[in-house]
């Protein structure tokens, strides 16, 4: 099948089209040379609310790693997913193509992903699903290999690596974030790069099984468990895109809330970058149960001034900050050109979701109707007037059309600027009441003006 292929500065990630993952950059993986931006990754992550963790084990059922594609509910990743620690993925007991994972988009996304964490970027896996097409899914860290052909049932820091990489790659809104990972594994090693100057959090923990573990030598601890401590240069938790953005997080920080990893006796440094203050990562994270140690905790760091990037793979949800319960919706669910976009009480219907998409240069995106994409968000009349109202249209490829999206790191949310008028998406007045419409307005930084962002297929 057709695959998209990234040269990277020591090999080529190959990713299956129907399973691609948009790749911001990626730097050498290097060995571990010290702290310097001669090791380190630069990546992206984006494995959204609909590949997570359930709430039946404590986890948050909408954001984060959902139980329906990504890490089964009641079994971890593993077992009830198609997919076993026992044997090698390569196998067909080790992903099956029949059932699980494999079978599902966002399932395949979570597979993408899994194998980007595991194999090296010179390695791919090839799997078929139900219906006997071939998806191909790139290496790209190398953190566990041999799990390609063997099991890694009883490799507790294969696992627990693994684990980490993943949720490093989680986000709750399902746009890709770039990020810089630092790890004492050779394969990511220590060192941080001037690109991402904020340390977002360490994560750690074990989410591809469930129960007590035991046989891999973590008789405390019962899985799946999903850690993170917070980063000198992030607070209170929230970052646009990423830690407790859309909705609430899917980690929990076992030393309190907003509690820095730094700040906490159970963590033991890393080295420090020149030019920095705080370590590049973490040798060690503890909590009542183990020590998470060579290598198993991962590190990010990150520019809260990315531009973000959407999956074109997702729809997209945008529920306005200045009150809740409320998202952007189609009146009526109507596809005729003119219909109103207003706000209207979350119900998750397809009225409400979105695909954004790219319009013509890289920064422009156009917002289409998951119910008819050729009907796209614009402003009635084509004016750039405050106070037009929006309405469906023809999707044409205009700037009236184009919007570019800003992060907002003090809250977690998203500001959508039209480009044909330079002013804000929004709702009307910030009126809270459902049915209120939205219009373009003077960006003023107001919660009518900021939306979180939540995906779905």
């Amino acid at each position: 099948m057709p695959t998209n292929a990234l040269t990277t500065g020591r090999s080529t990630l190959i990713l299956g089209m129907s399973a691609a993952l948009s790749v911001a950059a990626c730097a050498d993986l290097g060995a571990d040379t010290g702290a310097d931006e001669s090791a380190g990754l630069a990546s992206t992550n984006g494995l959204a609310s609909t590949n997570g963790l359930a709430s039946t084990n404590g986890f948050a059922s909408i954001n984060g790693l959902a139980s329906t594609n990504g890490l089964a509910s009641t079994n971890g990743l593993a077992s009830t997913n198609g997919l076993s620690l026992w044997n090698g993925l390569a196998s067909t007991n080790g992903l099956a193509s029949t059932n699980g994972l494999m079978t599902t988009d966002g399932g395949r996304k979570t597979i993408a992903y899994l194998v980007r964490c595991a194999l090296a970027a010179n390695d791919t896996l090839v799997k078929q699903d139900e219906n006997g097409v071939s998806y191909t899914f790139g290496g790209g860290l190398g953190l566990c290999p041999q799990w390609k052909n063997g099991s890694i049932a009883n490799d507790r820091t294969c696992q627990n690596m693994l684990s980490a990489c993943m949720m490093a790659f989680v986000n709750t809104s399902g746009v890709h974030v770039p990020i810089w990972l630092d790890s004492e594994s050779p394969m990511i090693g220590w060192g941080t790069s001037p690109n991402y100057p904020k340390q977002e959090g360490t994560f750690f923990g074990n989410i591809l099984t469930t129960g007590n573990l035991s046989n891999i030598g973590m008789p405390n601890t019962t899985a799946p468990v999903a850690f993170f401590c917070e980063g000198a240069g992030i607070t209170a938790g929230v970052v646009a895109g990423r830690l407790g953005a859309g909705g609430s997080s899917p980690f929990v920080n076992p030393y309190g809330t907003n509690v820095q990893c730094g700040a906490s006796s159970w963590v033991t440094r890393g080295p420090i970058s020149t030019g920095q203050t705080a370590p590049d990562g973490f040798k060690s994270a503890c909590t009542s149960g183990f020590c998470f140690q060579n290598g198993e905790p991962i590190t990010v760091w990150r520019n809260p001034s990315y531009m973000p990037t959407f999956d074109s793979s997702y729809r997209y949800g945008l529920a306005p900050m200045h009150v809740t319960g409320m998202s952007m919706d189609v009146v009526n669910g109507s596809t005729n050109s003119g219909t109103p976009i207003q706000q209207y009480t979350t119900w998750g219907g397809d009225t409400q979701k979105f695909a954004i998409v790219k319009s013509g240069p890289s920064s422009n995106w156009q917002i289409a109707l998951k119910t008819n994409p050729n009907k796209c968000v614009g402003p009635t009349g084509l004016s750039t007037a405050n106070g037009t109202r929006l309405e469906v249209q023809d999707c044409n490829g205009s700037n009236y059309q184009a919007w570019t999206v800003t992060a907002d790191a003090n809250t977690g949310a998203f500001v959508v600027k039209n480009v044909a008028s330079n002013r804000c998406l929004e709702v009307a007045f910030g009126n809270p009441a459902p049915g209120a419409l939205m219009q373009l307005y003077d960006c003023n930084g107001l919660g009518q003006q900021k939306f979180k962002v939540s995906a779905t297929y």
